[in-house]
């Protein structure tokens, strides 16, 4: 009941112009809930109640037809609606070649089409998205001091979905896969652009934020958002930065420098050095084909997505275009008879995940819409890249965007970064605020011009 309390007071809210208020709500739901207001304290999936959402505001501003500023936005709108139109021609091959039932489809299909929310989200204006900025911030302060509790004490302060946690055999630490989901964004804003968020409580954040990533035990996620923060040091030109930025993370990682390096040791085979050398020299195929010996998770994840590969190589050319068919694993009664991969996670049930993985984005894109589907997908997050990367020099918030959307690119092979559509949310409104950015600074510009221009004419004249 709370999921459809908090859905019709979003909706409400939106109907009535608060705005920012609806949005939070949105946003909420878009993001899991923030790890606290999960499906099960919902009682209610939050991509569920996110996707009536979209469909009733969508209506709503078609209806009462709400007009917003031009921001020049017709490339995404193609790449989106592009994407779309896809959607609804895999519907129906997922109908006529799977003979999947409509129900089916729904349920396997209706997170793919999260997306729509761009056509309401271009209407925010700039106040908004600095005020929804601002309280995601304390938001994911909140919870990552929760997770570091979480995580280094063992005490389940965050709703948990599996019943049971799993012991990090090289730390010895208890691993929790449910940081929050704004980490990455406000580990890089604290540290590179503090002035986007012109709070008191920056030094701590970072250093909050900083261990909260540490406390993740990812090898990838630790090490690309690293990689990315010194990109970004390095595109600003900040040399003395980054100094002190390598000055100040290792004094912050020397209480947790032994974690670090056990996490990254691993044992042999599943040390960093030795996984690498597995990806290249043949591990991934011999794992494909059922040779378990490697017990690499690197190399697990690229094996999961090359048996894919190969299972589709024998296909069809439809199921190469379209993927294995817009249905979810909970259809287990379907989808365990079609389909018996060597690789995939066992769920609590027992029954070995076929459709989708945790671990690599790339291969749920695969799976879910086939070649032609997952490039589409993935132009979207590369046109957004591509975007914040050239407007780089003209906002902070575009070159904070560009190391967000990359740092969720890089580390989308050992997670669902990408994969999740609930992901999109940020970048999205990002953008957005980005595009109205530039607008106002190119009006500004012509209006300058046109002064100048006409008091030339003046004192010609004269």
């Amino acid at each position: 009941m709370l999921g459809f309390f908090l859905l019709g007071l979003a909706i409400l809210l939106y109907i009535t112009k608060h705005h920012k208020l609806s949005l939070l709500i949105f946003t909420t739901f878009m993001l899991n809930g923030w790890c606290i207001l999960t499906d099960a304290i919902l009682d209610y999936k939050n991509y569920d109640l996110a996707f009536i959402y979209i469909i009733v505001v969508l209506i709503f501003n078609l209806l009462i037809d709400i007009k917003t500023d031009n921001i020049n936005d017709s490339k995404i709108c193609i790449i989106i609606g592009a994407f779309i139109v896809f959607l609804l021609l895999d519907i129906r091959y997922s109908f006529t070649h799977y003979d999947f039932t409509p129900y089916q489809i729904l349920q396997g299909s209706r997170a793919s089409f999260l997306v729509l929310s761009y056509f309401f989200l271009r209407k925010i204006d700039q106040e908004t998205f600095v005020w929804l900025n601002k309280v995601f911030f304390y938001i994911t302060l909140i919870t990552s001091i929760l997770y570091i509790i979480e995580v280094f004490y063992n005490v389940r302060v965050l709703p948990y979905k599996f019943s049971t946690v799993k012991v990090d055999e090289f730390t010895g630490i208890m691993r929790y896969y449910n940081s929050p989901p704004l980490l990455y964004w406000y580990l890089i804003v604290t540290i590179l652009f503090p002035k986007i968020l012109n709070s008191r409580l920056i030094l701590p954040a970072i250093f909050v934020f900083s261990i909260a990533l540490i406390a993740t035990l990812g090898r990838i996620q630790i090490g690309m958002t690293v990689f990315v923060i010194f990109v970004g040091l390095l595109l600003r030109r900040k040399i003395k930065t980054l100094l002190k930025a390598v000055i100040i993370t290792l004094i912050l990682s020397i209480s947790f420098m032994e974690i670090i390096s056990l996490r990254f040791q691993g044992t042999y085979g599943d040390d960093s050095e030795s996984e690498v050398k597995s990806v290249f020299t043949g591990g991934i195929k011999d794992m494909a084909n059922g040779d378990i010996t490697d017990e690499g998770t690197l190399t697990y994840r690229f094996a999961w997505v090359y048996e894919r590969m190969l299972y589709l190589s024998d296909r069809p050319i439809g199921e190469n275009i379209y993927g294995l068919g817009l249905i979810s694993d909970s259809q287990a009664d379907v989808v365990q008879p079609m389909y018996h991969f060597n690789l995939g996670l066992y769920g609590e049930d027992g029954i070995k995940q076929q459709m989708t993985t945790p671990d690599i984005s790339y291969g749920n894109l695969l799976s879910k819409y086939g070649y032609v589907g997952g490039l589409l997908y993935l132009l979207l997050w590369f046109y957004l890249m591509i975007f914040f990367f050239h407007h780089r020099k003209d906002s902070d918030y575009s070159l904070a965007g560009f190391l967000l959307v990359l740092t969720l690119m890089l580390i989308a092979i050992a997670g669902t970064s990408v994969s999740d559509q609930g992901n999109l949310i940020f970048p999205l409104m990002l953008f957005v605020y980005v595009k109205r950015e530039l607008s106002l600074k190119y009006h500004k510009e012509q209006s300058v011009e046109a002064a100048t221009a006409v008091n030339h004419i003046l004192a010609d004249r004269k």
